[in-house]
């Protein structure tokens, strides 16, 4: 008579995503972010520039577009994230 077959016991599948699919996401995450950046960084620089100057109004609105890039940066990270401010 012929023995019954062992069967192994189940594996659990893991539902966490691979480590390569995890980089992949973040690589597209940082590159939908990087002209975000860009303009923040490029805002920061006129009113940076602006500061050595006597022409407060001009001052004034690079710091406020600043500001509202800066804030669309913040949301842009937490959207890629899943997440809502």
């Amino acid at each position: 008579m012929a023995k019954a077959a062992k069967k192994k016991p189940a594996r659990m599948r893991s539902t966490k995503p691979a480590d390569g699919e995890i980089e992949a996401k973040r690589a597209n995450a940082y590159r939908d972010m990087e002209p975000h950046l860009c303009d923040c960084v490029r805002w920061i620089e006129l009113a940076d520039d602006l500061s050595l100057g006597d022409d407060r109004p001009q001052l004034d609105m690079v710091v406020h577009h600043a500001t509202e890039e800066i804030r669309r940066l913040l949301a842009a990270y937490y959207a890629l994230g899943g997440f809502e401010l």
